[in-house]
């Protein structure tokens, strides 16, 4: 069968709807970011994650084109102002971009293992290359400037072992085994992303124009301090150096440079991230105060995501993806 016939499946307009919406995002922010940026270090490294932007946009947009499928809208000109003053500092737009790019990578990972076409597999590989190229730049980056937050060093294994007691499972209170490696990778990573996700809530609060998303963003700065207290504690427990926070990282300045409309955006799709970084993180959580944690937290951010949602929903910010047919509703509609 001729792939050119081949309908794209729900997974596949799935992924690149998303990634569309997200490029839209991307666009706008580094747009932002590259006119504030004083660095001559880290503006081409901007530069080039905008670059790539433009091209996935460019690259979905054809292929939906060929569909004949509603391009969305997402976010254009209209919802930023490059003019206004800085929000953040040139080190936490590295920062920003270690995320995005880490985020991407797993966004294109699923999009691949989901596609049956050969254009969107070569899409979503060639997405993946370019991923891997924007972390190495801005790892080596963050490296060169010594701003690179290690995970805490624990001794290596001289000899393999295997668990021999149930207690290696912990308990809700009392003395538990030290954290291993797979629980430490999850705790650095989910404090890392909270301590971003804090920073961009701090600048957000500073300048959105509605006083609803302004507490919003307020009570969320509030969530992720707590979520990083709790993450730290159970590696401070172990007396291990917990990853370093940067808020001082947001400016002063009350001049909006982004629309509510986009601000929303950027948190919902951090929370969808946190979402899925702690379903990882259960899963590989072997100690059940760890694991405990997890799902307490997990149902918290949850609640945050539902509000956002229903914020977005009032005020008409929220485009509706693609979804499956209602079949009763066309039937009952002749």
């Amino acid at each position: 069968m001729d792939e050119k016939n081949l309908r794209l499946t729900s997974t596949e307009v799935g992924c690149l709807w998303l990634g569309y919406m997200n490029d839209s995002m991307a666009v706008c922010t580094l747009q932002y970011f590259l006119e504030k940026a004083k660095d001559k270090d880290i503006r081409p490294i901007i530069e080039f994650a905008l670059s790539l932007s433009e091209k996935h946009m460019q690259a979905i947009a054809k292929i939906f084109k060929n569909e004949e499928m509603a391009i969305p809208v997402g976010y254009t000109e209209t919802d930023v102002d490059v003019k206004a003053p800085p929000l953040f500092s040139d080190v936490f737009y590295l920062r920003y971009l270690k995320h995005l790019s880490g985020a991407g990578m797993k966004a294109y990972i699923l999009g691949l293992s989901q596609a049956v076409r050969s254009d969107v597999r070569k899409y979503f590989g060639d997405c993946i290359d370019s991923s891997q190229e924007l972390n190495e730049q801005v790892t080596q980056a963050l490296l060169t400037k010594g701003l690179y937050i290690r995970a805490p060093y624990i001794p290596i294994p001289k000899q393999v072992q295997f668990v021999e007691s149930p207690t290696f499972m912990g308990t809700i209170f009392g003395k538990n085994r030290p954290l291993h490696a797979m629980e430490l990778i999850h705790l650095t990573a989910n404090i890392s992303t909270n301590a971003m996700g804090r920073v961009v809530l701090i600048g957000f609060a500073q300048v959105a124009r509605t006083h609803d998303v302004r507490e919003y963003f307020v009570r969320g700065q509030e969530i992720a301090r707590k979520h990083i207290e709790v993450f730290s504690s159970f590696m401070k427990n172990d007396d291990l150096s917990a990853p370093a926070t940067w808020d001082s990282e947001a400016m002063d300045s009350t001049i909006a440079p982004f629309s509510d409309k986009l601000m929303m955006q950027q948190i919902t799709s951090l929370i969808a991230i946190s979402m899925a970084n702690y379903g990882a993180a259960l899963g590989a959580s072997t100690r059940v105060d760890v694991a405990g944690e997890y799902i307490r937290l997990m149902t918290e951010i949850a609640a945050f995501g539902e509000d956002g949602a229903q914020l977005m929903i009032k005020h008409g910010w929220l485009e509706q993806p693609p979804q499956a047919a209602d079949r009763k509703e066309l039937a009952l509609s002749r």
